[in-house]
């Protein structure tokens, strides 16, 4: 697009590629879509993108991406679109698994509100799925991606997403608007349930099950079931006619359901982790900004008649209205750009994003000699470069202070110590408008000890100031003393998870000593908690005990930040309100993974297992006694003992101390020592690497016996990540498990 700067890739779809943009006369953002060139002489795809300009043309309402310009050539298309800062329902489930069923129905209500509009202006989006719904921080959700609308009425091909396709979809039959009403209500029970309403691997099946199995209603929270029954209906007729008469069936079902405030609360918990979703990602930078088009210059196109104007492309803008003449005039070859509205609003100038990501770097830091290949992060942009090199300069100093320090470990090391070196992971926890939260996880190479192995940084640095939160800065005066310090650690650590710190006081002093080899805890101002990392040998454990994350949730630390701090972390919606040894949390640390799970998990370490409890999947009143809860395992599995010997690929697991019970059958009396059968391998993704996934089915038989059938049996997926020598267990099939282990990240 001529007069566009492209910023950030958005992400790919069936006909092209979306990128973030700014506009050089005016400095606005946008978002395009431009087809894929292998597409511009297929008349069927140019026709779909055409189609999609057209729709968004049609649909003018504040829960549908706004159309700007659409702009074609002979040698390309592209469709210039607001840019609207938030994220796709898709990424909030994947991230938690679940809604609240208030924050489904509003996000339900939304949608609905969007699809309303479209079908008052004729047109069926027909594929209404959570990728094509977007969650903003200010408490909107919006509609995206016409590529398949069509007007009411057509029948077009039978195309959607299998998993949210109505029984006349499958068919070819008219697309109507209860066609969406049938989509948005299987992403609502998906919402509700944490899963699709029908699940099959062959698309035959699938189709079977939308068009003749029992609608699932029972699933879903008693308040909302009959909704669910009746969006789902296997008869268009049979369901509500449009989205606005479905509109009126929700508002119904959630008053009754819920109390008249129903609407409040979930706007609000969805904006919450929306904006929490939204500060890790290139849209990030639209916070507080409006994405708008300046109007151009009037003139008269010579030769025609037709009063036109300046696009922001720079092309020329055929005013709203000319739609179905503008696609046809593309023929003779002209240029033709279409206009959403006739006088875009005015421009509002956003002040200069300050980015933050992630760089690798080998430099040494001055009089170091070991090699370094480490990742860490560094803003750009910024109205005050002085200011951007300030922040800078605070995030590069804990890696050369921790190159410096193995630097001069290394000569005591040894002769037989090889390959000495540095190398650490980055990863922004944090990042607003005032401030940015960075952990550090500083490795070391040819070690001659495993406690050399690790050490965690983080920085809580203010962003109109570039300096960092200490904590003094962080914490209030009565916690920065000894006897503070002491109440501050009994918050956070159950000393029944390493003895030997039974009984220790701790000293205020070390919480901000300047050597950070000595301070043994270091603190994350996190969505929605803090972040604590501890070195246990620091705090009185033995290096058995090794390092801990912990998590305080906000409306439990109220009382030990500072007021002004607690106005500015980002609080991810209402805090758990227990927290049974130091869960549940917004990401939870097991062995080397942490993974994001909006509070649904609390982990309990087991030897060299740690054991993830899935809270809400199954009563689980105390996660201690987690044998009668729902768990999955992470491990790591360069260390063993007698008890616990290393995880064999290829084989069933079973490195758990004493043998694995089989609990997930409920039969403790039971043990996984009976046959065992493979069903199932494929890779798979952990944290960004490469991972080997199994799945066995395991007979379940009396203690001491080897081999042979039993009465029940288990099924056990492994995932095995040769690169790092991790494993994760499951054997109570953790709902959205293999995602979230494809999100997580390394610690």
């Amino acid at each position: 697009m001529p007069g566009f700067t492209e910023l950030e890739p958005l992400g790919e779809g069936t006909f092209g590629r979306v990128v973030l943009a700014r506009q050089d006369v005016t400095g606005h953002l946008v978002a395009i879509k431009y087809l894929f060139p292998w597409f511009v002489t297929d008349t069927t795809q140019l026709g779909a993108f055409r189609q999609e300009a057209a729709a968004l043309h049609r649909v003018a309402d504040p829960h549908v991406a706004r159309l700007y310009e659409f702009f074609e050539t002979p040698q390309g298309a592209a469709i210039v679109m607001e840019a609207v800062p938030g994220v796709s329902l898709r990424a909030i489930l994947e991230a938690d698994g679940v809604l609240d069923p208030e924050a489904a129905l509003a996000l339900l209500k939304g949608s609905l509100l969007g699809l309303a509009a479209a079908h008052t202006a004729g047109v069926v989006h027909r594929d209404y799925k959570p990728d094509n719904v977007l969650v903003t921080g200010d408490r909107q959700s919006k509609l995206v991606d016409f590529g398949t609308a069509v007007l009411a009425g057509d029948t077009g091909l039978p195309v959607g997403t299998p998993a949210y396709m109505a029984p006349e979809q499958w068919a070819g039959g008219p697309a109507t608007p209860a066609t969406d009403v049938y989509a948005a209500t299987c992403v609502f029970f998906q919402c509700v349930t944490g899963h699709k309403p029908y699940q099959a691997q062959e698309t035959e099946v699938l189709r079977n099950l939308h068009e003749y199995a029992p609608i699932p209603f029972g699933e879903a929270p008693e308040p909302v079931r009959e909704l669910v029954n009746l969006g789902m209906a296997k008869r268009a007729t049979e369901r509500p006619a449009s989205a606005a008469v479905f509109l009126g069936e929700l508002e119904r079902f959630a008053v009754a359901g819920y109390g008249e405030d129903w609407e409040e609360r979930g706007r609000t918990r969805l904006a919450q982790r929306a904006a929490a979703l939204v500060a890790i990602t290139p849209l990030a930078m639209l916070a507080g900004a409006t994405a708008a088009l300046a109007p151009g210059g009037a003139a008269v196109a010579a030769g025609s008649g037709t009063a036109i104007a300046t696009g922001a492309g720079g092309g020329v803008l055929v005013k709203a209205g000319a739609i179905a003449a503008g696609i046809a005039a593309v023929a003779t070859g002209a240029v033709i750009v279409v206009s959403g509205g006739d006088e875009p609003p005015p421009p509002v100038v956003a002040a200069a994003p300050l980015r933050a990501s992630v760089v690798t770097t080998t430099d040494r830091a001055p009089g170091s000699t070991v090699p370094v290949n480490a990742q860490l992060v560094q803003v750009t942009g910024g109205a005050d470069p002085a200011l951007t090199e300030r922040i800078n300069q605070q995030l590069r100093a804990p890696v050369d202070a921790w190159t410096r320090y193995i630097s001069d470990a290394v000569p005591g090391w040894g002769p037989n110590t090889r390959n000495p070196g540095v190398r650490n992971n980055a990863s922004v926890r944090t990042h607003t408008d005032s401030l940015l939260v960075v952990r550090y996880e500083h490795r070391t190479e040819g070690a001659p000890h495993a406690t050399w192995d690790m050490k965690v940084t983080t920085l809580n640095i203010d962003l109109r100031t570039g300096r960092q939160l200490g904590p003094k800065d962080v914490f209030a005066d009565s916690v920065v003393t000894d006897d503070g310090v002491t109440r501050l650690m009994r918050e956070i650590w159950d000393p029944r998870d390493c003895p030997e710190t039974a009984g220790v006081t701790y000293q205020a002093a070390n919480l901000d000593n300047p050597d950070p080899q000595e301070r043994p805890i270091e603190f994350a101002l996190a969505p929605g908690g803090v972040e604590f990392d501890l070195e246990m040998p620091a705090l009185g454990g033995s290096t058995a005990c090794g390092a801990r994350t912990k998590t305080l949730a906000y409306t439990e630390a109220a009382g030990l930040l500072r007021p002004e701090i607690m106005a500015l972390v980002p609080k991810d919606g209402p805090a758990p309100t227990s927290r049974p040894d130091g869960g549940p949390r917004q990401g939870v640390a097991a062995s080397r993974l942490v993974i994001e799970s909006g509070g649904r998990f609390t982990v309990r370490p087991q030897g060299l297992e740690d054991v993830v409890v899935d809270l809400p999947s199954r009563s689980c009143p105390d996660p201690r006694r987690y044998a009668n809860c729902a768990y999955f395992m992470v491990t790591d599995n360069t260390k063993e003992s007698a008890e616990q010997p290393r995880y064999e690929p290829g084989k069933p697991y079973r490195r758990s101390a004493n043998g694995r019970a089989c609990n997930a059958a409920g039969r403790k009396d039971l043990w996984q020592d009976g046959d065992a059968v493979l069903l199932e391998e494929r890779p798979s993704t952990v944290a960004g690497e490469q991972a080997t996934y199994q799945r066995w089915e395991i007979q379940c038989v009396p203690k001491g016996t080897r081999g042979g059938a039993g009465e029940v049996k288990v099924t056990q997926q492994v995932w095995y990540v040769p690169g790092r020598e991790e494993v994760v267990l499951d054997e109570w099939n953790t709902p959205g498990l293999e995602q979230l282990l494809a999100n997580a990240t390394w610690r």
